[in-house]
């Protein structure tokens, strides 16, 4: 099981079941909860239900639902004990830390025969770290006008499975769980929806298991990266690169930080969660490949301003 693929799963839902789930504490069959959740009458189409259904799905995929051997849907061991309601920013911490699991997925870019090949999150987290290497400060993506072409260029083949985001049904389930996880910003350009890699949300919440020590700019960029192996830096961005020869960024073509980053960074110095320093005779990065200036030093703020 995948989770772009059942195509209609929904971000928003699945917190929904999650919470239902949490206070209701007792077992549900499939059936109960599409009846509850799409009450009878309001919709009698006979694909209605599909959107619950793939939800449910996923959040099977992810280890984050069990089912019985009765059909019986229940939350599963680890996410029993939440205590509901999950607020989106709760909901969207216990996402990663489910989504990010290498014990249960390894390596995604290992690619694998069958099913085994989008089992638990690795479809996903192969579409992020390949859309968090795509420049930041360049046009919005869209399926048509740059995804595609960009894949076929990349990865040196117009062979779609070997593509990290396959077609354009699941660039639709991704751009649904990119923004949701804090890896995306939606726009809507030319009357067409479209994405930027911007993974602000994402960091800031990974700044919670920093310390609040002034930290060197590679040792804060390492730990940033132990903790969302997408960005640059990170296990899954690295065996991307492999695969792919060469890093796709121009931030780090540039020797300077991932755009994505860079501008994530950026936008959170603003906002007072992060302190930069520039000191004199200290090993710098660039944040951006048109800064002139080199950050030596990054201290993590503690209440910040939204």
């Amino acid at each position: 099981m995948a989770m772009l693929n059942p195509p209609r799963s929904l971000p928003g839902l699945a917190r929904s079941l999650v919470n239902f789930l949490a206070a209701s504490q007792k077992e549900w069959s499939e059936k109960e909860l599409i009846a509850t959740v799409k009450p009878e009458g309001l919709n009698d189409d006979k694909t209605a239900g599909d959107g619950i259904s793939n939800t449910l799905a996923v959040l099977r995929a992810i280890n984050m639902l069990s089912t019985g051997d009765d059909g019986a849907v229940s939350l599963a061991e680890g996410v029993r004990d939440v205590d509901p309601p999950l607020n989106v920013t709760k909901f969207r911490r216990l996402l990663h830390r489910h989504i990010f699991d290498a014990e249960r997925d390894g390596d995604p870019w290992t690619r694998q025969r069958g099913d085994g090949d989008t089992s638990g999150a690795r479809d996903l987290v192969r579409a992020l770290s390949w859309f968090l290497a795509q420049d930041a400060l360049g046009e919005p993506l869209s399926w048509v006008e740059k995804v595609q072409p960009r894949q076929s260029s990349q990865f040196k083949t117009d062979d779609h499975t070997e593509w990290a985001i396959q077609n354009d049904t699941r660039w639709g389930a991704f751009s649904r769980w990119a923004p949701a996880l804090g890896f995306a910003t939606p726009l809507f350009v030319r009357s067409r929806s479209c994405l930027v890699p911007l993974p602000v949300v994402a960091i800031e919440d990974a700044l919670v298991d920093l310390p609040l020590d002034r930290l060197p700019v590679d040792d804060f960029l390492a730990r940033l990266a132990r903790r969302i192996p997408v960005i640059h830096g990170g296990a899954v961005r690295t065996s991307l690169v492999a695969r792919l020869e060469s890093d796709p960024d121009p931030g780090v073509t540039s020797e300077a930080v991932d755009s994505s980053v860079g501008q994530a960074l950026r936008i959170l110095e603003g906002r007072g969660r992060l302190l930069f320093e520039r000191l004199p005779d200290a090993k710098g990065t660039l944040l951006s490949r048109f800064d002139e200036g080199r950050v030596t030093h990054v201290t993590v703020v503690l209440g910040a301003k939204k």
